[in-house]
């Protein structure tokens, strides 16, 4: 059972160099900007997306923290106590679609 999660995590690791080496620009992996593929104006908005998510993340991260503290929020039976890896995936992905609208109308 060990060897597969294993293999699995061999596989996913793989998988997500291959990824993030594809489809990210050169200026987030520390390569050589020749062999990027995006231009300098494109590069500045991906970039510029990413952080705004992940920092809007973290703020998310927070908030439900100090909510859970505090005992505002009900975490029995919540889909954040039994799955917040969903959550916070719906979260990220959400910002990143609306970062994106929002830094596209910025740039053009």
């Amino acid at each position: 059972m060990n060897f597969i999660f294993f293999i699995g995590v061999l596989v996913f690791s793989c998988f997500w160099t291959w990824f993030t080496n594809k489809f990210l620009p050169a200026e987030t992996l520390d390569k050589n900007k020749s062999q990027s593929r995006y231009d300098e104006r494109q590069s500045k908005m991906f970039i510029e997306i990413l952080s705004k998510s992940f920092i809007w993340l973290i703020y998310s991260l927070l908030f439900l923290l100090l909510l859970r503290i505090f005992g505002w929020f009900e975490v029995e039976g919540a889909l954040t106590s039994t799955y917040p890896e969903i959550i916070f995936i719906l979260i990220g992905l959400f910002l990143l679609v609306f970062n994106y609208f929002m830094t596209k109308k910025k740039y053009t």
